[in-house]
């Protein structure tokens, strides 16, 4: 059956004139991800089931579920099929593919398919409708991004907080309607896993349902590079809360999953990758990943359990121009700048200096871990640090700082011994702190809350490393690696 569709829609793009070919051949579901679509629904053992396919192109993810229906081992005797198109190119195909699907379909397993085409917008008559009406849901939207006053955008306003890409409209409008405990299995781009303008759709979302399964297709990326998650994923909910203990399967692939290169990780529980405060996703596409994400959250501490602290740099130049100096004098004090962190240091003389004209452009000179809040586009990590020693400005009792830099010290503002500055400055700087912080964003910029949520080894490991690393005198990202690895090498000599 979804070979049929697929060879079918093949001579539909090749009928069309080279123009045409390239622009409607993109919008087509490929034969492999359809496949793997469609194995992620579990078979009905009902006698007659609902399938939805909005935006059903020429049919080729009906096609698909159809054939994994008949294929079960109890078939449902009758299934009823529902797909909305508007696109009049693909009206003919898909009437021809649903003709043929009936006929193979009580031919040659008994199966009654009874389906309706649907020409109309699916946003707007499915936010019109009761809902509820169907186990299965089986989607490859369009992806638009649509303005707050469009039509859609309108009709879901309570969904929208501004422009938003179609196809997370499509996924709410198919979550609502799914029948409870019904399943749907659609392709979203992966800013739905962390983009902040989804709040309401995904807390909508989570409303509703859970997640029960996640596909992502990885880039192979440069060597000097590493691999990269594509721009869509596969996405199965279910609409049912996630049950105690619920986990989620991640599975990834180089391709569209049509060969054997499909990676299955193990399962991962539901908290630990949907967030229940803003439904944001944790998105693994490797055994490597899962073992980083593993080690790194089953460290005891985070910064507040430390009783450190994490703020954000005192001095925005803009704002206060009139004060800023080249040179040093008696009124003006140092101006740590991001420009000031080289090699894992904090580099002295600064480049500027300010007046403090209000209390709150000074700080107390002390030991502090500075973190570029804004990382350069030539930077080529995550996390930046600079160790920085009140010695190094011996006359100064105040210092300031640069708002693109954030600073570590302790919460009840008592000096932090260098052996805990540079066990802190080794562990943000090592690769396995690089690779988590790159799990858990994609973007370069971490916020405030992921920093201080990052779990750390306790304060007795923290100096270890910190004294190994002033023994050594090195500071690279590849001692600090070494230095991290073998301090939270486990028990059995076994490294990660």
């Amino acid at each position: 059956m979804l070979n049929m569709a697929v060879r079918n829609t093949k001579k539909l793009i090749r009928e069309k004139s080279r123009e045409q070919n390239i622009r409607i051949g993109r919008f087509f579901t490929k034969k492999g991800t359809a496949a793997l679509m469609s194995v992620m629904c579990r078979a009905s053992d009902t006698e007659t089931v609902s399938i939805l396919d909005p935006g059903a192109g020429t049919g080729i993810l009906s096609a698909a579920l159809l054939e994994r229906l008949c294929l079960s081992a109890t078939p449902p005797k009758t299934v009823e099929l529902v797909c909305f198109e508007n696109d009049a190119m693909m009206l003919p195909m898909l009437e021809y593919n649903l003709i043929r699907l009936r006929r193979r379909a009580r031919h040659d397993f008994g199966v009654k398919l009874v389906y309706k085409i649907r020409t109309e917008n699916f946003i707007l008559s499915a936010a019109d409708e009761l809902g509820g009406c169907f186990d299965y849901v089986i989607a490859n939207p369009p992806s638009e991004l649509l303005s707050k006053d469009s039509p859609e955008a309108v009709a879901l306003s309570a969904l929208c907080a501004g422009a938003t890409d179609i196809a997370f409209l499509f996924a709410a409008m198919g979550m609502k309607m799914l029948k409870p405990a019904g399943e749907m299995i659609t392709i979203l781009p992966t800013a739905y896993a962390r983009g902040v303008y989804l709040d309401r759709i995904r807390l909508y979302m989570m409303s509703e349902g859970h997640i029960a399964r996640l596909h992502l297709f990885a880039a192979k990326g440069k060597a000097e590079k590493p691999d990269a998650t594509k721009d869509e994923m596969i996405v199965k909910f279910i609409k049912s809360p996630p049950a105690e203990g619920q986990q989620i399967s991640i599975s990834s692939s180089y391709s569209d999953g049509d060969g054997g290169d499909i990676t299955q990780l193990p399962p991962f529980p539901y908290e630990h990758i949907v967030n229940e405060k803003n439904g944001t996703l944790l998105l693994l596409k490797s055994k490597e990943e899962a073992e980083i994400l593993s080690r790194v959250e089953s460290l005891p501490e985070t910064m507040g359990s430390l009783g450190l602290r994490m703020r954000t740099g005192l001095t925005l130049e803009s704002r206060y121009p009139d004060s800023l100096r080249d040179e040093p004098s008696d009124e003006a004090i140092p101006l740590i700048h991001p420009k000031s962190i080289r090699d894992g240091l904090v580099h002295l003389p600064t480049e500027k200096y300010i007046v403090p004209v209000i209390p709150s452009l000074a700080q107390k000179n002390k030991n502090m871990l500075f973190i570029k809040r804004v990382p350069a586009k030539s930077d080529k990590r995550h996390l930046l640090c600079g160790a920085y020693l009140a010695s190094q400005l011996p006359r100064n009792g105040k210092i300031s700082t640069h708002n693109k830099l954030n600073y570590i010290d302790y919460i009840d503002d008592r000096e932090m011994d260098p052996a805990m500055l540079f066990g802190l400055y080794g562990v943000l700087t090592s690769d396995l702190y690089e690779k988590y912080c790159t799990i858990l964003s994609k973007a370069p910029q971490i916020n405030a809350t992921d920093y201080g949520n990052l779990p750390l080894p306790d304060a007795k490991t923290l100096r270890e490393i910190g004294n190994q690393l002033l023994l050594s005198r090195l500071l690279t990202p590849k001692v600090c690696s070494v230095v991290v690895q073998n301090a939270l090498r486990p028990k059995s000599g076994r490294s990660f």
